[in-house]
């Protein structure tokens, strides 16, 4: 196993629960730092390990350590960052922004992943060029924690935004680990929420698994790795033109509920599209068009879907809901990585002159693979559909102190 790109998912998993607790009990400015200092103390041990002469004093294994303990510590300040769009939209911003708000943010890690994808090749074109390349990445972490130092002043605005959330606040009990593990325990009581978590975990773990296996899936049926990366910068680029303009409907029309099982639908009918032609060789064009709507579609709806998490369980802390969800999604796209690796056999000899992997990559027949990977989008759109109806409590708490605040 190559530690090296697996260990930051395999420390972000528990990290998950403990940035719950601490966004909740510390607030959204010491989450922030939390994520922060672990992200910046990553890159500086990153970069150090391949610092031009510095790394002559190191042998291999130590540099490979150091690079492991680097990419451990940037796994464990991602969980921190992915809790907090929805607190920040609560907090922060008022009913008919909080959506925008919300798409916004939950966006900055893709488009963050399509900044790594698609300027390292610029600047490393051989090995000897990743000392340059781990500096030039540790210089955003620097930025981002000298920026939360001197710009991220305090948890909350002077005043609350939204009826809603002054009413959270005034109700805000002092979070021991015992209160703690009482939220956790209502959280999964909670079926309107665990339906959200089941689908849009579901949803991440899809696009885990896709994007992990994507240079698999496409150099076994004949795609190089140009095909394969175009195909990935357009699934996440396009999320965030989805996330936008799913927020623009839903706060100018509402039906938020109705307008993400839309997305959700219309995002699982091109995953769907997505499996059938990875199948196939000499369909690049039309991969590369789901693959952006499904991006449209899929981000489009994720935003919304974090902010029905927060409806369904107001006044619960915004940020246990979303960092959950992130949880899920881990796990769920760990189990499909797995089972990617079981379903596999072997090409037959035709389909093997068609094959175009690297020699780190041995071709495989994925077709068992991504025939469960569509069923089990499926399924996730049928429950999603026809299960899943949200209590509007926070919508229900502005309304009710609005109807309220003229007898007062």
């Amino acid at each position: 196993m190559d530690l090296l790109g697996t260990i930051s998912f395999m420390v972000g998993i528990p990290m998950c629960l403990v940035s719950c607790y601490v966004v909740n009990s510390k607030g959204f400015r010491t989450g922030m730092y939390f994520g922060t200092v672990l992200t910046m103390l990553g890159g500086a041990i990153r970069a150090l390990s391949t610092l031009p002469g510095l790394n002559k004093q190191m042998d291999l294994k130590t540099q490979y350590y150091l690079s492991l303990v680097g990419q451990a510590l940037t796994g464990m300040g991602n969980p921190f960052a992915v809790s907090l769009p929805t607190k920040v939209s609560q907090n922060w911003f008022g009913e008919k922004e909080r959506e925008i708000a919300t798409g916004i943010l939950a966006m900055s890690l893709p488009i963050g992943i399509v900044f790594g994808q698609g300027c390292s090749p610029i600047f490393v074109t051989e090995g000897s060029d990743v000392p340059v390349m781990n500096i030039i990445w540790f210089i955003p972490a620097l930025i981002t924690q000298l920026m939360v130092v001197f710009f991220v002043t305090t948890s909350l605005p002077p005043s609350p935004p939204s009826n809603s959330s002054r009413l959270a606040l005034e109700n805000e009990k002092s979070s021991s680990f015992k209160e703690y593990l009482i939220i956790m325990r209502s959280m999964f009581m909670n079926v309107p929420y665990l339906i959200i978590f089941l689908i849009l975990g579901g949803a991440v773990g899809f696009f885990n698994a896709f994007s992990t296996q994507l240079s698999q899936l496409m150099c076994s049926r004949g795609y190089d790795n140009i095909s394969s990366g175009i195909t990935g910068s357009l699934l996440l680029g396009t999320g965030f033109a989805g996330a936008i303009a799913s927020g623009i409907v839903v706060t100018k029309f509402g039906y938020i509920e109705e307008v993400t099982k839309v997305f959700y639908g219309i995002a699982g009918l091109f995953g769907i599209l997505i499996g059938e032609f990875l199948r196939k060789p000499n369909s690049e064009a039309l991969i590369m068009l789901f693959s952006a709507m499904f991006g449209i579609f899929g981000f489009g709806m994720y935003p919304l879907g974090l902010e029905l998490s927060v409806e369904v369980t107001y006044p619960v802390d915004e940020s246990i809901g979303t960092a959950l969800i992130f949880l899920s999604g881990q796990l769920q796209g760990a189990i499909l990585v797995f089972v990617s690796s079981l379903l596999e056999q072997d090409l037959t000899e035709e389909e093997k002159t068609q094959a175009v992997c690297d020699g780190s990559i041995t071709p495989k027949d994925h077709t068992n693979f991504l025939l469960v990977l569509v069923g089990y989008l499926t399924l996730l759109v049928v429950i999603f559909v026809l299960f899943f109806k949200a209590k509007f409590k926070r919508s229900l708490a502005d309304r009710n102190m609005e109807e309220a605040e003229p007898s007062t």
